[in-house]
């Protein structure tokens, strides 16, 4: 069960690297099916979380490593995976479900094991990305930082992720102050949209970055964005605002607007509360 698991988690990044909505599909059929739990269960069961950091967390999958595969190994490596991949997913488990007797050891091994590695390959990720155009993107494994510059129309756009040394157990703070020639309120949507992707939607911080250039590079184009989720591109499937009110022609992303009407019981507008009556542009 752990090595399927371990195959799906390599899947689930596999497709993320391709598109990010890939990533947000699975890991809410994942959430769906309840999974998580019991595979994080079984694994910790048998997992050595008190591991030497100068060890080699993926020796036992390694093909040209002829040693049997053990299990306590397989186990430790299925936990490391599954943080490293679902951090949002497994932040809610440990906080809503883990037995008290393992919270401790989870907390320990996130902190020492995964997130010092963590940090390093997603740096690694971010060194290689070809995909930044005019974006510089820096970051430190010693300061947990990771900060980038962009400059569209005579402005600095300036974005700091700090990342907790429990993340993701722990939640991501993101700083865009040094932005110039900006509003405050525009620069602090753009930081709540950063955070709500790392902290609640799986994604990963190239995924984040990449998809706050393209907000950008949107608002820049004269696209408003969507007053629920303040974000120009839905960061779930990456559509823009496509239902206007009739009203007060405010725009939205049809998701969003679906999830604020279930959650308040109502079908009013967001923002004039006039009864919805709204179409498709």
């Amino acid at each position: 069960d752990l090595l399927t698991w371990l195959t799906c988690l390599s899947i689930l990044d596999t497709a993320g690297s391709v598109d990010m909505r890939n990533r947000t599909s699975i890991s809410s059929f994942i959430q769906k099916t309840k999974s998580l739990g019991f595979l994080l269960e079984t694994a910790m069961e048998h997992a050595d979380l008190d591991i030497d950091r100068k060890e080699s967390i993926f020796s036992c999958i390694d093909l040209d490593d002829k040693h049997d595969l053990s299990i306590q190994e397989v186990a430790t490596l299925a936990v490391f995976r599954t943080v490293e991949s679902l951090p949002t997913l497994v932040k809610t488990w440990f906080n809503d479900y883990c037995p008290r007797y393992m919270q401790n050891k989870l907390s320990t091994f996130v902190e020492n094991i995964v997130a010092p590695e963590t940090l390093h390959r997603e740096l690694t990720r971010i060194k290689k990305a070809t995909s930044f155009g005019e974006m510089t993107v820096n970051g430190s494994c010693v300061s947990r930082e990771i900060t980038a510059t962009y400059h569209q129309d005579e402005c600095q756009l300036s974005v700091m992720i700090r990342i907790p040394p429990s993340f993701p157990l722990k939640n991501v703070e993101v700083d865009c102050q040094k932005t110039l020639g900006i509003p405050e309120n525009r620069w602090r949507r753009w930081a709540l949209q950063i955070m709500l992707m790392l902290n609640n939607q799986d994604g990963s911080v190239l995924d984040a970055l990449l998809l706050w250039k393209q907000n950008v590079d949107k608002e820049f184009d004269g696209i408003e964005p969507c007053p629920v989720c303040y974000s120009v591109l839905c960061i779930k499937t990456h559509a823009m605002p496509n239902l206007q009110c009739r009203t007060c022609n405010n725009r939205f992303h049809s998701t969003c607007l679906h999830k604020w009407f279930t959650e308040s019981g109502k079908s009013n507008c967001v923002l004039c509360q006039q009864p919805w009556s709204g179409t498709k542009v």
